[in-house]
């Protein structure tokens, strides 16, 4: 309280306290308006370092790649450059110079360095230059016509290999506008393929045209190249056929029946195909072929068609349509090997694989109604003595009659020479007559196998009697009405029906 009163009692003291006031209020605002290197050199102890300084750089443009010299000072300890806002590889080379390489997806611009003492950034830019090289589009060639929303297949290569950047797809109209559909990085490859959908208005004179950039998602297209030839765009549409289905790979080739009103396919493939590993070929009518997703390229895309296989086929308006193929191996009755599977082995039969299917294929049809075992002077009333009852001896039995010293003919003979001409099924020349027990195969799978004949329907084997006074004069046939069968005078002529193996 004396204080005060003094204060305002005693005007030089009053003064005096305003002129300490307004000293304490200088020293205050150039303390604030010091840089803060500034106010730490005034404290003990502390060492202050000045940020680098870039005084010029060489050289100042190139493409990317370029080695570029940066010369100034405090370059000791740098942590970042960059070029362009990108962040460049360096290596400091002393405290007055350090090295960069100016890095993919650079943009032109200034050169920065930041170290312990901060960042600065150079007064001049440096201009990233654009590679030289050409595109070479080589897809699609010569005239064409593309529904709209369908793919187009374009292949383009490039006179220099670029990795970084990415090239830009598009149609170009033939009023110059160009649509940009599909970007694809540069990966340093010489030659590129890629689809492309076509979304433009129906129209003709168009191209595919690519264009490269060197940012990835940014800046303007420095090189372009168009398609050798122009197509047509029309409108979409909804058609979504299968209409062609085979296995081209198998031997013979297997042909699939379309039912396109239940929208199913169906094929048989011979014994030895692997179901799980087939290639289909195709024709259709969609835009677009899919299986669980995965796009199908005709005679290339491979499936497990173990069990059924579903196709989806997209048109070009986007409309779908499923189509159900299924692959069976071969059944009793069906046509395959010039003539008509008769038998499949079985477990416990002569010759039967797990792995490859094994059988009997019989002819079409009967390759003589009114023949004699075997003919020729002195052999109806000699033993052959060769030939066997068991299932998978009718070749070797057919060989042993053929090669009975005097036999000029027979049931064997016509077997032996028949060549079936169903080239739809392969032409096959190493037929014979079957052994007792394939005949009797035959007999128990005649309604599938079919042409076997209701009136007189008596068949020979190949094997004769082996036992008792028989044996010389007597051969094997059976009977088709009942399966009775019978030894028959090698004389008598019945009918004969050629079989081969597989």
């Amino acid at each position: 309280m004396k204080r005060s009163a003094m204060l305002i009692g005693n005007p030089p003291a009053r003064r005096g306290a305003f002129r300490l006031l307004g000293l304490a209020l200088v020293l205050l605002t150039l303390a604030l308006a010091l840089p803060a290197g500034a106010a730490a050199i005034a404290s003990p102890g502390v060492t202050v370092i000045p940020p680098a300084t870039i005084a010029s750089f060489a050289p100042d443009e190139g493409p990317v790649g370029t080695v570029v010299t940066v010369t100034g000072s405090g370059f000791t300890g740098a942590t970042r450059v960059t070029l362009g806002r990108a962040e460049a590889a360096f290596t400091v080379l002393s405290d007055a110079q350090i090295r960069l390489t100016v890095p993919a997806g650079a943009r032109s611009g200034s050169i920065s360095v930041t170290t312990p003492g901060g960042q600065r950034h150079s007064a001049g830019s440096f201009t990233v230059i654009a590679p030289a090289f050409l595109i070479v589009v080589t897809a699609p060639t010569g005239t064409g016509s593309y529904a709209q929303g369908s793919s187009l297949t374009v292949s383009w290569g490039n006179s220099t290999d670029v990795a970084y950047g990415e090239f830009g797809l598009g149609v170009r109209s033939a009023a110059g506008d160009w649509s940009i559909g599909k970007l694809v990085p540069a990966s340093g490859a010489a030659n590129y393929t890629t689809s492309l959908t076509v979304d433009v208005p129906v129209g003709s004179g168009y191209k595919a045209e690519v264009a490269w950039r060197p940012v990835v998602g940014s800046g303007p297209w420095d090189v372009f190249a168009t398609s050798p030839g122009s197509f047509v765009v029309t409108a979409s549409s909804a058609a979504k056929a299968i209409t062609a289905f085979s296995f081209q790979g198998l031997t013979p080739p297997v042909t699939g029946v379309i039912n396109e009103a239940a929208h199913t396919i169906a094929l048989t493939v011979p014994p030895a195909a692997d179901v799980h590993a087939l290639v289909a070929t195709f024709t259709t009518t969609g835009a677009a072929v899919a299986v669980g997703g995965t796009p199908q390229v005709s005679g290339t895309t491979a499936n497990d068609f173990s069990s059924p296989v579903t196709y989806r086929v997209t048109a070009t308006d986007a409309s779908t349509q499923d189509y159900v193929v299924t692959v069976r191996g071969l059944a009793i009755g069906d046509a395959y090997g010039g003539g008509v599977i008769a038998y499949i082995l079985q477990s416990g039969d002569p010759g039967y694989s797990a792995t490859v299917v094994h059988g009997l294929i019989a002819a079409k049809a009967d390759q003589r109604a009114r023949i004699a075992w075997i003919s020729g002077r002195g052999v109806l009333g000699t033993r052959n003595g060769n030939t066997s009852t068991a299932l998978g001896t009718g070749q070797a039995n057919t060989n042993a009659m053929m090669a009975q010293a005097g036999s000029t003919g027979g049931a064997a003979w016509v077997c032996h020479g028949y060549t079936n001409a169903d080239t739809g099924t392969g032409v096959y020349s190493d037929w014979y007559l079957p052994s007792q027990d394939e005949l009797n195969k035959l007999y128990i799978n005649r309604v599938a196998i079919g042409g076997f004949t209701g009136a007189d329907p008596y068949y020979w084997s190949s094997s004769e009697m082996r036992f008792g006074s028989d044996g010389a004069t007597n051969a094997w046939g059976q009977s088709f009405i009942n399966g009775f069968q019978f030894n028959d005078l090698k004389s008598h002529t019945i009918r004969a029906r050629a079989v081969r193996s597989f």
